[in-house]
């Protein structure tokens, strides 16, 4: 017969070890126009703690792509909110990121935001270019909630525009990004942000 100090060790036990399990998250890239899916549960590595949704729609001139990724992620790095660029060219970027902390609570994907056309006070330079072509920097009033300043760097392409905050974070961490011809990267970049200039 286990005596009651026995299994209240094995309950304190039980409960570090479940503490200390990994995450649980649903992994994918979603490219609707190049018609690739692929869905998994994945357990994360120790280190990530959330699972992250993020879904993208890039619009220029009348043609639409869309992207979902879904990761692991870290909770102190994962920006929730909506997903905000334009630049002068008219190449613009809706998006949402989600957080969640618990196995699978990422299978849903959500919706993305309504587009805000209102400006908003402040401006940024933009320029979209193919490196070694020079960024001729015009200037481009933000719209809406976008109030960075973003420079971004994807191999040869440039492009600096107006952002929201959680743009220029989840640019970076989750390497989805949408070219000016529409076609999708699932690479690394570079991406600076200040904020924009008022008047």
């Amino acid at each position: 017969m286990t005596s009651p100090g026995v299994l209240f060790l094995f309950t304190v036990l039980f409960a570090i070890a479940r503490t200390g399990s990994p995450i649980q998250c649903e992994v994918s890239h979603s490219i609707k126009t190049l018609s690739k899916r692929s869905t998994y549960l994945k357990t994360c590595d120790p280190e990530f703690d959330a699972c992250r949704v993020l879904v993208i729609e890039a619009t220029r001139s009348g043609k639409t792509v869309r992207t979902v990724k879904k990761s692991c992620t870290k909770r102190e790095i994962c920006v929730p909110g909506p997903v905000f660029m334009h630049l002068d060219n008219g190449l613009r970027e809706t998006g949402y990121s989600t957080c969640c902390f618990t196995d699978g609570c990422n299978s849903k994907v959500p919706a993305l935001p309504t587009w805000n056309e209102t400006p908003n006070g402040f401006w940024c330079p933009s320029c979209s270019v193919k490196h070694p072509e020079p960024c001729k920097r015009e200037i481009i009033r933000c719209k809406g909630s976008t109030n960075k300043c973003f420079f971004r760097v994807i191999g040869p392409i440039i492009h600096m525009g107006c952002a929201t905050e959680s743009f220029c974070t989840n640019s970076v961490q989750t390497g989805i990004t949408i070219t000016d011809s529409l076609g999708v990267l699932l690479s690394s970049q570079h991406v600076e942000c200040v904020p924009a200039h008022r008047g």
